[in-house]
């Protein structure tokens, strides 16, 4: 009887053992492939049932993590606010309303908003609601001006790279915020190597000339980059586009929203033979308009964190302390419990190379999430299977399907992920994979890392 228990002992005791080296024989797997050779990789794998450490790898180390940080701003965001908290912009006028004239100005004051007239958002049209809303008025005539207050102060993190802050991706923040603070570019391109044709501008962006030195290439890719900043007055757009198109877009970063925003409403205004005479007139008081409100901050984190807008993340860290995320960002994750020590921000987005978080930050974080936040949070990362940013790493193995949940990250050199895996047994793990200086196609990295992952699914 003795023996057949130790013998049984021995057996569970064998099982329970294979079940734990199974992680390790697959991270050891990825480690040893040749496209890490001179990588440097931080992994942290945890159970969110009781935080125990399932695989950890230089889960200390401080890496790039790319656009993986937006799970901070985010999800502090909705710790702060709450999930059904909403953006207000207030539209004030200045003097009183006779036989249609409006003796005074109009006052727009928002509080960040970074959703009017967005691309992610169509339902929340702001310019011509708001136009709508004059005309309504029975308001002919306007006196005065139309003022943005404070709209104009971009924020800017100086370690952004030059490449960057003039391409859409780069687009800033701004206490006004007017379609994604984006503008596009139409070309038409002719045989390989001719000069492309520089169409339109759209939103036109007053003050700003452009000019072109894009070419159209030998093959189907876009290479166009926009060259300028906050402050210049002229943008150099080179590089190459996809030969014989007749129209072929690309995006810009507008860096004065208030400016183009202003121009296309006067022109809204003219057509619908209102009347802007812009006369300075002495100060009056102020009466209310219109009342405009973004969708809910669950919404906007889930666009956030699904299509990885930059401008949103930035606009969601001022959401959580006006001016200075990354100080307020490691207080909080201090409070939390968290060790800061080797934790580097300079934005909130993850665009900045001077970045670095270890793994197991990201892992602990997570666990916190995934307990304090729920579903609010949980449900804004990409969903392997659904959103497209996941399908290299599904690829590896259908497995994944519907049980990977991630944020992802990507410089050159960089390819990050950090979410949540559910098992075939219904556990729920997180976990954050950091890999800097990989030599290989992103591809292929992407798929050794789902394979590690579905080892553990």
């Amino acid at each position: 009887m003795r023996e057949g228990l130790i013998l049984c002992a021995c057996c569970l005791w064998g099982i329970v053992a294979d079940v734990w080296a199974q992680p390790n024989v697959s991270l050891q797997q990825l480690l040893q492939c040749s496209e890490l050779k001179h990588a440097v990789v931080g992994i942290s794998v945890k159970s969110v049932k009781d935080g125990r450490t399932i695989v950890e790898y230089e889960g200390d180390k401080s890496l790039q993590p790319a656009s993986v940080c937006k799970i901070l701003p985010t999800a502090l965001a909705l710790k702060t606010k709450g999930s059904d908290f909403r953006y207000i912009t207030k539209v004030m006028t200045t003097g009183k309303i006779e036989d249609g004239i409006l003796q005074g100005d109009v006052v727009i004051r928002s509080q960040g908003d970074p959703c009017p007239d967005s691309r992610y958002f169509r339902e929340y049209v702001f310019l011509d609601r708001l136009v709508e809303i004059i005309r309504q008025r029975g308001i002919r005539k306007i006196q005065g001006y139309i003022r943005v207050e404070g709209g104009e102060r971009a924020v800017v993190p100086g370690s952004w790279l030059w490449e960057d802050i003039s391409n859409y991706y780069g687009a800033a923040y701004f206490p006004f915020n007017y379609r994604d603070n984006t503008y596009y570019l139409g070309f038409r391109t002719g045989q390989a190597g001719e000069k492309a044709e520089l169409l339109f501008v759209e939103p036109e962006q007053p003050g700003i000339s452009f000019v072109s030195e894009v070419v159209a290439g030998t093959g189907n890719v876009d290479d166009a980059w926009i060259f300028g900043g906050p402050y210049s007055r002229v943008m150099n757009v080179v590089g190459s586009l996809p030969k014989k198109r007749q129209l072929y877009r690309i995006k810009g970063a507008m860096h004065h929203p208030v400016s183009c925003f202003l121009k296309e409403l006067e022109e809204k205004l003219k057509k619908c033979d209102i009347v802007l005479e812009k006369e300075l007139l002495p100060v009056a008081e102020e009466k209310e308009l219109a009342v405009f409100t973004s969708p809910e901050l669950k919404e906007i984190v889930r666009i956030t964190n699904k299509k990885s807008v930059n401008l949103f993340a930035e606009a969601l860290g001022n959401l959580v302390t006006v001016g200075d995320f990354p100080v307020r960002c490691c207080s909080m994750l201090h409070e939390i419990g968290m060790d800061t020590s080797g934790i580097v921000l300079r934005d909130a987005c993850g665009l900045s190379v001077v970045n670095t978080v270890p793994a197991a930050v990201f892992s602990d974080f997570l666990l916190w999430a995934y307990k304090e936040l729920g579903w609010d949070f949980v449900a804004s990362l990409p969903l392997a299977g659904t959103d497209a940013g996941l399908n290299a790493y599904l690829a590896a193995d259908p497995v994944l399907k519907n049980k990977l949940r991630a944020k992802t990250g990507s410089f050159t050199g960089v390819r990050c992920l950090s979410g949540y895996l559910t098992k075939k047994n219904g556990e729920v793990l997180v976990f954050t994979v950091l890999v800097n200086h990989f030599i290989c196609s992103p591809v292929l990295l992407q798929k050794r890392i789902g394979s590690f992952l579905a080892t553990l699914v």
